[in-house]
């Protein structure tokens, strides 16, 4: 018989510049499978000054990357007991924002939150229970999760942000074919987006990492 019970644990985040009064904007971006939000995280230090702060949790779920030994991943979830990870990574993710106001962190500057690959659909699902704003919501080399855009609350929530759709050219896990049905699903169920590319594979790209912050910033700025 299989029993289950709750347990307090400890997570991690790592952060990129000073809390301090004089940040303006505020990023979460979430690893994919398989990383490290520490490594994750120097991929936005194109970003980094004195008025934002880029916030990167580490999955809750680490693993050795080779048999026994080695170096140790992360990642969001897995199939078993997959309704439990996502309420933990609600938790642990609404934990760290209620910290980092209580760091001093005002709750009216620009937040953006950007999911990288399986770090795409935490991402959504948490971005869509927040009362805050959020300015930019980016899915990137990922799609969003269908009991997000389905349900009539959560969608209406995510459609308050600019999201942003983003794959590489290149990209070797999500195909051509797969990009047109993600768009047509979307479309159909009524999420407001713009889809984006570049000339990579299943990566970040830091001119387009520089546009969207710049556009969380001004979003009269044009593509």
């Amino acid at each position: 018989m299989e029993n289950l019970l709750r347990v307090q644990t400890t997570a991690r985040y790592f952060t990129l510049g000073e809390i301090s009064t004089n940040i303006k904007a505020v990023w979460f971006v979430f690893h994919g499978y398989g990383m490290r939000a520490e490594e994750f995280l120097k991929g936005f230090d194109c970003i980094n000054d004195t008025q934002t702060l880029i916030v990167a949790p580490e999955g809750l779920h680490r693993y050795y990357g080779r048999g026994t030994k080695g170096e140790v991943r992360a990642n969001w979830m897995t199939s078993d007991l997959r309704e439990f990870d996502i309420e933990n990574n609600i938790t642990f993710l609404n934990s760290v924002l209620r910290q980092l106001f209580q760091k001093g962190i005002s709750e009216k500057v620009q937040f953006g939150v950007l999911g990288f690959s399986q770090g795409g659909p935490t991402s959504f699902r948490w971005a869509s229970q927040l009362k805050i704003d959020v300015g930019i919501l980016v899915a990137w080399g990922t799609d969003i999760p269908k009991d997000v855009y389905l349900d009539n609350k959560k969608r209406q929530k995510i459609n308050q942000s600019n999201i942003k759709l983003i794959v590489g050219s290149e990209d070797e896990y999500i195909s051509s074919e797969q990009v047109d049905a993600i768009i047509m699903d979307l479309h159909d169920e009524g999420v407001t987006f713009d889809f984006h590319t570049f000339e990579g594979r299943h990566e970040l790209h830091e001119e387009t990492i520089r546009y969207f912050h710049a556009r969380l910033m001004d979003d009269n700025l044009e593509y």
